[in-house]
């Protein structure tokens, strides 16, 4: 039983190391996605620490880490990738001592990833000398602009209409030289001033959206996964598609919904950004809640099914998110489910 048990712990260590390793050469080679692996490594951290892998959650944040640093990436950046899974460890460690709810440590994982990533949006607009989704816009104009291939990328924008033409240059011909287009000069100073206008508008609101699908969907999956890893071999431990939310917290979205719209109507910009983040916190509570919908009314009748019935949740997520949205606002009132497994406990 102990050679047995040896066998396993050392398999176990290889995998460790190998997640390990390919973490670190991916974030190396392609130092970008460092940041967003960061916010990622929740959802492997959290579970493992659950599963009693202690050293294991504590060591992989320092993979993305590290090889951001030895790449030559910004010192702040990188010790802030650290901050969404420590900070998210912290929350699995207070759920597993305190007992507390899967929805509890769902809000704390998420929170984590929240703070993290808008410490990460103010630095990167330190880096770049301003608010981060105008500068993101200016250099990405400044970087097409001084491309041979800009005119050839704001032919293709205005060819799927991305861009529209002025009507003063309705008439104004564009020069092919195989995969190069080159345009009037005058023209395509007007079509980049139209781009850095869409990058502007663009970021201001797509971003927000994206930080907060991305935070609760994390949140949500990291403490299931950890949630289920404690309870793991009991009979009691929660699926997705059994969710539902509790009074009090159909109350407190009823109340994000208010600040929503009263935010909406400052002109201040720190208030605008935070009626845009309201807004994808609470629209994107209900598409997840409408995905377990549709998931556990597809499993009735054949539940071996489920991770099936997940991935077409997931492409109408992300293809068609306003009818998730709807699914999970109407069984808030008409309980398409009827009685499910898993409660939330009523406060």
């Amino acid at each position: 039983m102990d050679a047995t048990a040896t066998r396993s712990a050392w398999k176990r260590n290889l995998w460790q190391g190998l997640v390990f390793a390919a973490l670190w050469g991916v974030t190396y080679l392609f130092t970008p996605l460092a940041p967003f692996l960061s916010l990622l490594l929740a959802l492997l951290v959290c579970p493992a620490f659950a599963r009693g892998d202690v050293w294991f959650a504590v060591c992989l944040p320092l993979a993305p880490a590290s090889a951001f640093l030895l790449s030559g990436g910004d010192l702040i950046l990188g010790f802030l990738a650290l901050s969404s899974p420590y900070l998210s460890l912290l929350a699995t460690s207070l759920g597993n001592r305190r007992r507390l709810n899967l929805h509890a440590q769902a809000v704390a994982v998420s929170a984590a990833f929240v703070v993290s990533a808008l410490a990460m949006l103010t630095r990167l607009g330190a880096m770049l000398g301003g608010v981060w989704y105008t500068s993101l816009a200016d250099v990405a104009v400044r970087t097409l602009e001084h491309s041979a291939m800009g005119g050839s990328v704001l032919y293709r924008l205005v060819s799927l209409g991305i861009l529209s033409l002025p009507d003063a240059y309705a008439n104004t011909y564009a020069l092919k030289l195989g995969n190069l287009v080159l345009l009037d000069p005058a023209l395509q100073r007007e079509l980049l001033n139209m781009l850095r206008l869409r990058l502007n508008e663009g970021l201001a609101s797509w971003v927000p959206s994206l930080l907060m699908q991305g935070a609760l969907a994390t949140g949500l999956f990291a403490a299931l996964s950890s949630v289920r890893a404690r309870g793991q071999g009991t009979s009691d431990a929660p699926h997705f598609r059994d969710l539902q939310l509790s009074r009090a917290e159909q109350g407190a979205l009823f109340i994000l919904c208010i600040v929503t719209l009263l935010a909406a109507f400052a002109g201040n910009s720190f208030l605008s950004l935070v009626s845009a983040l309201a807004y994808a916190a609470f629209s994107a509570v209900y598409q997840l809640l409408g995905a377990a919908v549709l998931i556990s009314l597809l499993a009735r009748r054949h539940p071996e099914r489920a991770v099936l019935y997940g991935f077409l949740a997931a492409f109408i997520y992300l293809a068609f998110p306003i009818v998730l949205f709807m699914l999970g606002l109407i069984d808030q009132f008409v309980h398409l489910r009827g009685e499910t497994p898993y409660h939330p406990k009523e406060e």
